[in-house]
């Protein structure tokens, strides 16, 4: 995923992600059946949406938040399928229910938990490689994937995380492939966005991340024609 995927380690794909999943020592049995993936992704995502799976404990949410938002990621690794197609809105439990890239946006949107948003924006930003989730976050007219970039850049800003910044800023590199993304990046101003985090005082002094937003500002700057 570009700088993302250098910043997280390098390697194949996955290994960067069972890494940034499980640590260094992953665990012995990674599953990488797409099956068996796409069964995990389905039982992490029951564990959110199932009224008798429901929880008060933020603790035990926020991990089955970041469950779900990493098994995303590893199913990715070993699934070339659309995530749109392996988990299409109304394939859980009832028919209201939301496909899996829109559980990530309305995870991102509730959650208070930094570590959450960064699961569900590192995983975004695998699944951005895909021409067609680029489309789903930047086309869709309605429902949760409509508010995905003003989300972007709200928790750009707020973020103290470090990881969370990059893995936004993954997002935002992947959708500049398209001309439709980059026109929806300009129209909220992500480049000032980038400017102001930029100049943030707090933020220490970090040259990969500097670099990040000037190949962003670049990507954004309205061509001349």
């Amino acid at each position: 995923v570009g700088s993302f995927s250098a910043w997280a380690g390098g390697g194949t794909r996955a290994r960067t992600v069972t890494e940034m999943v499980h640590g260094t020592g992953a665990r012995k049995a990674m599953l990488t059946n797409p099956e068996q993936l796409r069964k995990h992704v389905r039982r992490c995502m029951r564990k959110l949406l199932e009224k008798s799976q429901h929880t008060d404990d933020p603790n035990v949410q926020a991990e089955r938040e970041i469950e779900f938002a990493w098994s995303m990621a590893e199913w990715r690794t070993f699934d070339p399928t659309s995530p749109m197609k392996a988990f299409p809105p109304g394939d859980g439990a009832t028919a209201k229910d939301p496909s899996a890239l829109e559980l990530l946006i309305i995870i991102l949107k509730r959650s208070p938990s930094s570590d959450v948003h960064y699961a569900c924006c590192a995983s975004l930003a695998f699944l951005a490689v895909r021409p067609d989730v680029r489309s789903a976050l930047v086309e869709t007219p309605s429902g949760p994937l409509m508010e995905s970039l003003d989300l972007f850049v709200r928790r750009l800003e707020a973020t103290d995380h470090p990881g969370l910044r990059y893995a936004i800023c993954a997002i935002a590199s992947e959708l500049c492939k398209g001309d439709a993304g980059l026109v929806r990046l300009r129209d909220i101003n992500f480049a000032q966005a980038l400017e102001r985090l930029r100049q943030k005082k707090s933020l220490p002094k970090d040259a990969a991340l500097e670099m990040i937003i000037d190949h962003l500002a670049h990507e954004l700057r309205p061509r001349i024609t």
